[in-house]
């Protein structure tokens, strides 16, 4: 297949999850969505009017409940999961039975440690995270769709624009410490989208994050770094 002259990689956070609106959870991948957040993802569904060659969603609930209204609008778009799921980066035994606003304080210990290669029982340090969403991205541009709609979480997209805009060399503590100034900085509302085009001479340029029109708010939505990486 010829690579087409201009490609999208659209970038899209999971509607409100039970953990966004406050609900005591346990293992962050297997959050559902709230009630708000079902009618979310009809709504976005039907918010999407540029239709998907491929459609790839992370392995956590959240994300694939959003993902399913979009799959049934737009039937012929490829479906695949990758790892663009959000960081677990505290121990997760800590987390269970938990809100977000409890684990709030876990949280701020874990960013004022500042090391990149840190990472609790169970968890995931922010090297790897950061590594794992730049092989993520790279594995989208080498795709030849034309448009690829991304259900992912709040924190990926920041690490993408982080990313995009930084250009880190290595994730080291300095690294660790700009990302989470730079983080401080962007929201990422449920529904968000953060489009990446693609050009014929082989560059890419980040648009600006948008939430489509016709969505309910929620009072989750929030910058998602604060909330623990959820």
């Amino acid at each position: 297949m010829q690579q087409n002259s201009h490609r999208e990689i659209w970038f899209i956070r999971h509607s409100e999850s039970v953990a966004n609106a406050g609900a005591r959870t346990r293992e962050a991948p297997t959050y559902p969505l709230s009630a708000l957040g079902f009618r979310q993802a009809e709504q976005l569904a039907a918010a999407l009017h540029a239709e998907p060659d491929l459609i790839v969603m992370s392995p956590y609930v959240r994300a694939q409940q959003t993902a399913e209204p979009t799959i049934r609008r737009f039937p012929k778009a490829c479906v695949e999961e990758w790892p663009v799921h959000e960081v677990q980066y505290l121990d997760p035994a800590l987390c269970v039975d938990t809100t977000q606003e409890e684990r709030r304080a876990l949280s701020e210990e874990y960013w004022q440690r500042c090391d990149p290669h840190y990472s609790a029982a169970g968890a995931e340090s922010f090297a790897e995270f950061s590594t794992r969403i730049r092989n993520a991205i790279g594995r989208a541009l080498r795709r030849t769709e034309r448009r690829i709609f991304v259900f992912c979480h709040g924190q990926v997209m920041q690490v993408i624009a982080w990313l995009a805009f930084s250009r880190p060399a290595s994730p080291d503590s300095a690294a660790m410490r700009r990302f989470y100034n730079f983080m401080q900085g962007i929201t990422v509302p449920n529904c968000s989208i953060l489009p990446l085009h693609l050009h014929a001479d082989g560059s890419h340029t980040l648009a600006g994050l948008w939430v489509p029109s016709g969505i309910e708010a929620g009072a989750s939505d929030r910058n998602e770094a604060e909330q623990v990486g959820v």
